[in-house]
């Protein structure tokens, strides 16, 4: 593995350097594309800001994570010259092809805290993706996935080990009604419009996180509404064994707006509600049907030098016959010292997500994300978003126009000191709700990427946990995560 990365840095290092903005801040707000290339239209155009149409996250050089909300017929990627992107076909299709290709190493010290509990994983994902524009109004796109696990420790999960899978497959028609874009799509999608401590697509593991069923949205220059009926998608381990888990369900509607624009940044405000049935749901140590409304609404852009991603979160509903009242409050700020220079940012995020009742009779006041990131915290798994106070500072730069890197120290304590304290995964940590310290640990946690060509990314990302006193008390160690690799992307 080590000369496949000296491979990678030599290759990357022969590339001729082109500006690709590598967005490691977590309030970036990416600017909207042209929508029309010269020569004829291949998707109608989104009134609605580009970096705020509820699309999924942006990737450097006009990419995104979810390829198929890439549009070859705007400007800023026209001029990338590639073969097979927006290639005309008879009768006025186009076709645009997609791909890539991840390799990346893992490696944990005192997993979850306990002394011995070291692992190393290689892991490759390979994606390829076709979108076949029949006319500006109706296209359908597909996506094939692989997901290899070199070597690596047992059990392994579908996500990460995965022959082969469908992992999108639908159909997009909109049309221009009144000055608004109006479309629906229909088939197995990614969805993540949505705050990212809610809903995430999963980009960590092989496999991305998929539904299968209706979306619908409405989008206008300043205000746009999007509903969805989905189901989630029950992954296997062979050849195209993947299937719908019908009794999975996400539900929701979400209404967006403008709030201001110009030269001092933009600024958004979504409304949301989204209804979940997870009938395999699991808290603590219990298994059983986890039914939940989540309602709020969030606060995002940019205002000058200042950056900003406000969300807070109510939940309700029922966990195995057990009332739920929880909720959640996420605010995440930063500060831009100076534009040139390294452009230097201070940053400070402040994470409260509520907790209680899961070692007792009464309602479950513990903030559940149901299909959250599960890096957005920890990509080492340190901790999960429930029960939970975070204060995490932090510093990040460009030291060169693609290069980004972050660095960011975080103080993670109880939010109810007769609640676990929990792992990734939701999972507890065992004897700290018979404890009174509220005082989990501390998390250091440095990464980096450098995109020296627009299809080429490499990464690298550190995280040392050390432990509280809540967690030293019942016999936990320090832990240490790092991860590296490349991602190409065609």
């Amino acid at each position: 593995m080590l000369r496949l990365g000296l491979a990678l840095v030599a290759l990357a290092a022969s590339a001729p350097l082109a500006r690709a903005q590598v967005s490691v801040d977590q309030t970036d707000v990416p600017a909207a594309p042209a929508s029309a290339r010269e020569g004829g239209q291949i998707r109608l155009p989104d009134p609605y800001p580009a970096g705020a149409a509820g699309w999924g996250p942006a990737l450097p050089g006009g990419r995104t994570v979810s390829r198929w909300a890439e549009d070859w017929s705007a400007g800023s990627l026209a001029r990338v010259e590639s073969p097979l992107k927006a290639a005309p076909l008879p009768g006025g299709s186009f076709l645009t092809l997609s791909g890539e290709l991840r390799l990346r190493v893992d490696g944990d010290r005192n997993g979850r805290l306990a002394l011995g509990d070291d692992n190393v994983q290689e892991v490759v994902r390979g994606v390829l993706g076709a979108d076949l524009r029949l006319s500006p109004s109706i296209g359908v796109y597909g996506e094939l996935v692989t997901g290899q696990v070199v070597s690596g420790r047992p059990p392994i999960s579908s996500n990460y080990r995965n022959e082969a899978a469908v992992q999108q497959l639908f159909v997009d028609v909109r049309a221009h009604l009144d000055g608004m874009l109006v479309g629906a799509m229909a088939g197995r999608q990614e969805f993540a419009d949505a705050p990212r401590q809610l809903i995430g697509i999963g980009d960590g593991p092989n496999l991305h996180r998929t539904f299968n069923g209706l979306r619908l949205y409405a989008h206008g220059e300043r205000v746009r509404f999007g509903a969805v009926d989905l189901r989630a998608t029950r992954l296997g381990t062979g050849v195209f064994d993947d299937e719908i888990n019908w009794s999975e369900r996400l539900q929701g509607a979400n209404v967006a707006t403008v709030l201001s624009s110009g030269p001092a940044g933009p600024a958004y405000l979504d409304l949301f509600w989204f209804h979940t049935d997870q009938p395999e749901g699991r808290w603590a140590d219990k298994v059983g049907l986890d039914r939940r409304d989540h309602r709020g609404a969030r606060l995002w852009g940019r205002r000058g030098p200042v950056r900003f991603d406000w969300t807070v979160v109510r939940q309700t509903g029922g966990f195995d016959g057990r009332e739920v009242d929880a909720w959640g409050l996420f605010a995440i700020q930063s500060f831009e010292l100076s534009d040139v220079a390294w452009s230097p940012r201070l940053g400070l995020r402040l994470d409260v997500a509520s907790g209680g009742g899961s070692a007792g009779p009464g309602a479950l006041r513990a903030y559940t994300p149901p299909y959250g990131g599960a890096g957005y915290l920890s990509e080492g798994r340190f901790l999960s978003l429930t029960n939970l106070v975070f204060l995490v500072p932090s510093v990040s730069a460009t030291p060169t126009p693609n290069t980004e890197v972050l660095v960011e120290y975080g103080v993670a304590r109880r939010f109810d000191r007769n609640d676990f304290a929990y792992a990734g995964g939701l999972s507890p940590y065992e004897g700290t709700e018979a404890l009174r310290s509220p005082d989990i640990g501390r998390l250091l946690r440095a990464e980096g990427a450098w995109a020296p060509r627009s299809w080429l990314t490499l990464f690298v990302a550190m995280e040392r946990f050390t432990p509280g006193k809540l967690l030293r008390d019942v016999n936990l160690t320090s832990g240490f995560y790092a991860n590296m690799g490349a991602t190409f992307r065609y």
